[in-house]
């Protein structure tokens, strides 16, 4: 039998320095065909227009955002979302304990010919985003990117020598949108060792004390809008080396305590590479202590069920330091090999019932999209929904409803086989209690995701090509999909609004927000829908969790074959706790939108500034666009349309490109912003 500890640092080593492509060539298997005209992920060389990528001091150093190319492109201007308190009984299990925390290392480029470079708006409808929020309390990314000093051609070959990968890799700035919309930091990448540097550049220390590359790390931290590092010191330093790396360690945190470091158990204290599989007297350190913190939690090694097996050793270890053992103690589950059936269980530890004793991390929890889209298989629809409902059980449990999680067949060894058998996997639901940003209304959501083949607004097809934009996604529904007597599935044959809608069939309830919410005035509801008998509205008091108060909704318009229904909930002096519909009938559900009756109607101003600029040809007749305008406080995005009804892209800042624009379909661009509750205002026009 392999080593599963060796295997586990193999694949951190492997990922981290050469990337995804070759890493998919021995992980798992997949029985999708291939499609017959699929992009190879990782073939693109450098994109066109915005792209983030690695970073060495020397990149560091020299960044400046006034002379930086596309640095306004790139920032996540979104703030990280506070969310409401746990409520045991509008919990999916009542009896799991919310203080268990979960963090991931995910593909954020998962099925992209962009692999070296990360381009956060694009035209494939085809790659990966992530749809499941309310479980994850810290979101990383995973892949390494390329320095900017390397060509576009040796970026487009991963074998290609001098094709060199930054230390630091900062998110996707779409996902820290969509991440801080449901209340989710995110973690940039830190992984050594690298081809090309000295680690010694990363530890100057000026004369007053200060660190340069600290300063600068704080600066594009707080420049591109998300939370901190996932440290990956995979290769022994000198001890003198480790003592200065915790000493940058703690200047980070000092000058900037909101800088989230999460440190993978390797590289212990004193410079050695020994993983612990355990938080230990040896590793513990990095911790600082409460007083004078160094890192904010260790992500554990894959080792841990042959070591700490109840993983009561390392929860232990935290409470003598001084710490919360589920802030800052995560068990590492290895699903880049393990799929749905890893080596590591850990709601064997943390399940209903059962409170975990430390918490929990995630290792490439998407690897099965990566690989169905290296062999093609998510370039059609139908391969899509396969493995968005592989994705929907890896979340919600092999039942694909949170309330019914648990495994429905045993675990048995050998593991990481089987690795798209969901059955026997208990599902995340089964052991994290879903969290909710929803303490204030108004809510609303068209179920986009921030990907898609096609593009809808209010019903009518605007765009008949692919696009990704994770960024633009709307809030997560709490859960998905928790129900009773109604099935529901994500469904990209029709829209409303974006590229998703829900289809349900039979005649049950839909559980769609947890939320703590004091109304100020009459709540409006607007549900667009089409093919449902009945809809009605259910309303979960805070002080009534056991009750469900229905309000029969009733057709109030019709457009382009959605009908609009409406009704209206009386203000109460207690608060609103959970979000349901009970419908009948087949169809599928466009748009909710809940809001103060005040209101309901509000729409933003028109925008200033608004600018076109032509960044150079594409192919054939088309163009690469940019567009600036100056953000208003009454609008929280922005759709660029080319002429009136062909959609281009929205996004939440104050800039934005797109990839090859047909100029032969009109010079004229529009920019419409769009209020919190959902309204679109008067757009602004700008000419080519």
């Amino acid at each position: 039998m392999s080593d599963p500890l060796e295997v586990s640092r193999r694949t951190l080593i492997t990922v981290g320095g050469v990337g995804l492509v070759a890493a998919l060539a021995g992980v798992g298997t997949t029985a999708a065909a291939a499609g017959s005209a699929a992009p190879k992920p990782g073939s693109g060389g450098i994109p066109p227009g915005p792209s983030t990528y690695g970073w060495n001091p020397a990149d560091l150093l020299d960044f400046d955002p006034k002379t930086h190319p596309w640095a306004r492109h790139l920032r996540c201007l979104v703030p990280l979302a506070p969310r409401i308190a746990p409520f045991a009984p509008t919990q999916a299990h009542p009896d799991l304990d919310p203080g268990v925390r979960l963090s991931t290392l995910s593909l954020d480029d998962a099925g992209t010919i962009y692999e070296g470079r990360n381009q956060p708006i694009g035209l494939e409808g085809h790659v990966y985003t992530q749809r499941f929020w309310p479980y994850i309390d810290v979101w990383g990314t995973w892949h390494g990117q390329v320095l900017p000093s390397v060509p576009s051609d040796v970026v487009a070959d991963p074998s290609a020598p001098g094709r060199n990968y930054g230390v630091i890799d900062i998110p996707n700035p779409g996902w820290t949108e969509a991440a801080h919309k449901n209340g989710v930091r995110t973690i940039g990448g830190w992984f050594w060792p690298r081809t090309g540097v000295d680690f010694g550049e990363f530890l100057v220390q000026a004369a007053d004390g200060s660190f340069p590359v600290g300063d600068k790390l704080i600066e594009i931290r707080r420049y591109f809008g998300f939370d901190g590092l996932f440290i990956n010191q995979e290769a022994s330093i000198t001890a003198a080396q480790a003592t200065k790396l915790r000493d940058l360690f703690r200047y980070l945190k000092a000058e900037d305590p909101d800088f989230y470091l999460q440190y993978y158990d390797a590289d212990l204290p004193n410079g050695d590479l020994d993983y612990q599989n355990m938080l230990n007297q040896k590793n513990v350190p990095w911790l600082g202590t409460p007083g004078d913190p160094i890192v904010d939690s260790i992500f554990i090694n894959y080792g841990w069920p042959y070591v700490d097996a109840d993983l009561s050793g390392s929860a232990r270890t935290a409470t003598a330091a001084g710490f919360d053992p589920r802030e800052v103690a995560f068990a590492g589950v290895e699903h880049q090999q393990g799929g749905f059936n890893p080596e590591e269980c850990f709601t064997d530890y943390a399940h209903p019932g059962r409170p975990g004793p430390i918490s929990v991390a995630l290792f490439v929890e998407d690897q099965y999209w990566a690989t169905a889209a290296n062999s093609g298989a998510t370039t059609t629809p139908e391969g899509r929904a396969k493995y968005r409902d592989l994705e929907q059980r890896f979340w919600s449990g092999p039942t694909g409803n949170p309330a019914t999680s648990g495994r429905i067949e045993p675990r048995t060894p050998p593991y990481r086989t089987d690795v798209l058998n969901y059955k026997r996997w208990d599902g995340i639901a089964h052991g994290i209690v879903e969290r909710s940003p929803y303490g204030a209304l108004p809510i609303v959501t068209a179920f986009n995701i921030g990907v898609g083949s096609t593009f809808y607004l209010d019903g009518k097809q605007v765009r008949d090509g692919g696009w990704d934009n994770q960024g633009c996604a709307d809030r997560a529904l709490t859960w998905q999909y928790w129900t009773d007597g109604v099935t529901v599935t994500l469904d990209e044959s029709t829209a409303y609004e974006g590229a998703h809608s829900l289809a349900l069939s039979g005649n049950g309830v839909v559980h769609l927000f947890k939320t703590d919410i004091r109304q100020t005035d009459h709540t409006e509801i607007r549900v667009v829908a089409q093919g449902l008998s009945t809809i009605e509205l259910g309303v979960t008091r805070r002080t009534a969790p056991d009750r469900i108060s229905w309000t029969p909704l009733t057709p109030i318009r019709r457009a382009s074959g959605w009908i609009e229904y409406g009704g209206r909930v009386p203000c109460g002096d207690d608060r609103i706790a959970r979000i349901s519909l009970r419908t009948s009938g087949s169809g599928h559900l466009g748009k909710v939108l809940l809001a103060d009756a005040r209101s309901l109607y509000k729409t933003p101003a028109r925008p200033r500034s608004f600018a076109v600029a032509d960044e150079g040809p594409g192919a054939g007749t088309t163009h690469h666009l940019s567009f600036a305008w100056s953000r208003q406080p009454d609008a929280t995005a922005y759709d660029v349309l080319q002429g009136a009804n062909r959609w281009l892209g929205r996004v939440h800042r104050d800039a934005f490109f797109a990839e090859s624009v047909d100029l032969t379909k009109g010079r004229t661009f529009q920019l419409i912003p769009i209020a919190p509750n959902g309204n679109r205002g008067t757009a602004a026009t700008s000419h080519l």
